[in-house]
């Protein structure tokens, strides 16, 4: 918890650069942007410790707690069936690490994050230790309390899953990318992110089709119902659910939140 003169910092960090906002509430928190900065994508780590470092200067006050948001490229995800006998967490841990492995092409120099669960699959992601070391050490220095870091992906899941009904997936649409959410028992089993084109979000059944082809590759039924939020193209979001059910699930748009600044409610 914050000092007296504290205050719930809330940071997102991506390859373009980072937001840091003022958090209000608990039950219904609210959000307040202080400042955004950019940097270039071939930004040395030792130049965005630096802007971190002066951005947390500048805004952040000694007590404060923090939480951080990596956005999904810089936190590689990959869905992990449990081993047939594995019987507790070290079993878990160890599949963990090796599917992990597979998606970061290396076997050190990361940090796994996951809810891991033997009663079926799950979805673990991998952070890269220097950032986390990075966030660690700003916190050090500047008095602050390091409450959580987590990928977008799982904020935008925490954000709406409460509104799916059992069966539904969640779809999120960002810069061309869906990012489906395979969630047949309404915690997360797949993480399939598929890219689509100009061309694609015109066309009105695509994104059913695309459900229906990853439901066949991944052997399990397609759902009914597919929930979309985010930068939803106009026709996607638009079709009457008769209609796009006739080409696989009916698509039901929740809103524009698949981002930090949508999450925090500071995106139109």
């Amino acid at each position: 918890m914050p000092s007296s003169g504290g205050h719930n910092l809330a940071l997102s960090v991506g390859p373009q650069g980072a937001h840091l906002a003022l958090r209000s509430g608990l039950l219904r928190p609210r959000y307040r942007l202080l400042e955004s900065l950019a940097w270039p994508a071939q930004a040395s780590d030792e130049q965005r410790a630096a802007a971190l470092d002066a951005l947390l200067l500048r805004r952040a006050t000694a007590g404060s707690t923090l939480e951080v948001l990596v956005a999904d490229l810089w936190a590689p995800s990959a869905s992990v069936q449990p081993p047939v006998n594995g019987a507790n967490l070290s079993d878990l841990q160890a599949a963990v690490a090796m599917r992990l492995r597979a998606v970061t092409d290396t076997a050190t120099g990361w940090e796994a994050a996951s809810a891991p669960r033997l009663g079926g699959r799950f979805v673990a992601s991998a952070l890269r230790s220097g950032l986390l070391d990075m966030l660690r050490q700003q916190c050090q220095r500047h008095g602050l309390h390091l409450v959580s870091v987590q990928p977008v992906f799982a904020a935008v899941w925490n954000y709406w899953h409460a509104a799916l009904a059992p069966g539904e997936w969640l779809g999120i649409c960002s810069a061309g990318v869906l990012t489906l959410c395979v969630a047949p028992q309404r915690h997360i089993e797949q993480l399939r992110r598929l890219e689509f084109t100009a061309g694609h979000a015109q066309e009105t059944g695509w994104v059913g089709d695309a459900v229906q082809r990853e439901s066949l590759r991944l052997g399990i039924p397609a759902p009914a119902v597919l929930a979309l939020c985010g930068d939803v193209p106009r026709p996607w979001r638009e079709a009457p659910p008769a209609a796009s059910a006739r080409r696989g699930p009916a698509a039901v748009y929740l809103g524009a939140a698949s981002d930090a600044l949508g999450l925090w409610g500071l995106k139109p």
